[in-house]
């Protein structure tokens, strides 16, 4: 018998600190009537640090909102997967941090990294585990701090962006319907126009980074502009001819809310009349890999969703990536919330996971506390200082007692610093 992943839960978290177009032409040379006429954008939300308001924060607030919807306990989620650019760490993933504060005790937990097409790939992830029955119950964000890594000098970036998080809960049924299909597309040749170029193993975090400010990302406006007018319509309608449905059976269009003129580039390829097409970004911006759930979340509250409708998500951004599919809405519509009762059941259940994780920390600072049995070192990696070296006065790493020689290609033979770095790259590439 063949299984549906079916949405079955949404929320999404929304900073409150809003950011106006006129906010910006005070710190930018703009104003509010040039960005609002090339990218529709009025204002965005800015996650506020003394809120404690981060990427994981804000997944944490979505993933319990479609948690509650779904009528899921978090210890029936099989797997957490959290799509950012701006992920809490480099590692450890967001999504553990996720699973760890709904209490999802049993679910496995990573971050999946496609930029601003995130979601649309992290949404492909969940429903491949549940049709091909590895799991039951698949929790999938897409959160964003974008604004940590936004330059207040560039104006050309820095009023696009916008900060937030949205999650489904995707659950396998053996009732059709649900995920219709899924294309996905890359294309690295394009890497270039948009990303950030420092903070990773290329161009790790240094003076040199700071003083050039290549931890702040990086756009080629008119190309990225060039590639999503191309791809946004076409891997549309590519996903609707996979899942065998027509142009005009599509019954709502969400896009990924970067521009205007994009969407309605994507709208006018498809020949979909604009009722069909849910945007938001007037007033969040881009929210990168967030942006579609929470618009998914915004049309099921303005009563745009409705059962057995069929909807077409598509999304771009940085790689560069793209992707498409297509859902039949299985929940009955319009949802009906449970009572007080029910939430002040899932407000002890956090507080639960809370506590439980607490614990789990305290214990483990008390066995690192507790005395070593027999003086036994096993299992411990040695210090630097207890390496003794060998009679022969050598280091034991080589046998013949002399430091092996770096090969072609080795790591040692790069240069240290990573302006030198750069400029050997900047040589090869002339080469």
């Amino acid at each position: 018998m063949a299984t549906y992943a079916h949405i079955v839960g949404w929320g999404k978290y929304i900073p409150e600190k809003v950011v106006t177009n006129h906010d910006l032409a005070k710190i930018l040379d703009t104003s509010h009537d040039w960005i609002e006429s090339r990218t529709g954008i009025s204002e965005r939300r800015h996650a506020d640090r003394e809120k404690n308001e981060t990427t994981a924060t804000m997944a944490i607030g979505a993933a319990r909102l479609a948690l509650d919807r779904a009528r899921i306990v978090p210890t029936s989620v099989d797997m957490v997967i959290v799509a950012s650019l701006s992920p809490e760490h480099l590692f450890p993933s967001t999504a553990s941090l996720v699973q760890d504060a709904i209490g999802a005790t049993h679910a496995g937990a990573f971050d999946l990294s496609a930029a601003c097409s995130g979601f649309i790939y992290a949404f492909a992830m969940g429903s491949a585990l549940i049709e091909a029955g590895a799991a039951k119950v698949v929790l999938v964000i897409g959160a964003e701090m974008v604004s940590a890594f936004l330059d207040e000098q560039d104006r050309t970036v820095y009023p696009l962006f916008g900060d937030g998080a949205g999650a489904v809960v995707l659950q396998a049924h053996n009732i059709p319907g649900g995920v219709l299909s899924t294309v996905l597309g890359s294309d690295g040749s394009g890497a270039e126009h948009l990303g950030i170029p420092a903070g990773g193993s290329r161009y790790p975090a240094s003076q040199y980074t700071l003083d050039n400010r290549l931890h702040y990302m990086k756009m080629n406006g008119r190309e990225v502009y060039r590639f999503a007018t191309r791809v946004m319509g076409k891997v549309s309608k590519q996903a609707c001819e996979k899942a065998g449905l027509e142009l005009d059976e599509i019954d709502l269009f969400i896009p990924h809310q970067a521009n205007i003129r994009i969407i309605q580039s994507a709208s006018k390829y498809l020949k979909i009349n604009e009722d069909k097409v849910f945007t938001n970004l007037q007033k969040y911006g881009n929210t990168s890999s967030a942006s579609i759930p929470i618009a998914l979340c915004e049309a099921i509250e303005a009563g745009r969703v409705k059962t057995h409708d069929k909807i077409v998500m598509v999304g771009f951004g940085g790689g560069l990536t793209w992707g498409a599919t297509v859902v039949e809405w299985g929940v009955p519509m319009p949802h009906k919330p449970r009572g007080w009762w029910y939430r002040s059941m899932r407000w002890f259940v956090y507080r639960w996971a809370e506590a439980r994780s607490g614990s789990l920390r305290i214990s483990r600072k008390l066995e690192n506390m507790l005395p070593e049995r027999n003086g036994s070192k096993e299992g411990v990696l040695p210090a630097e200082d207890d390496i003794k070296p060998e009679e022969n006065g050598h280091s034991p790493i080589s046998s013949n007692g002399h430091k092996p020689k770096p090969k072609d290609g080795d790591i040692a033979k790069l240069p240290a610093s990573t302006e030198e770095q750069v400029e050997v790259a900047k040589k090869v590439k002339e080469k």
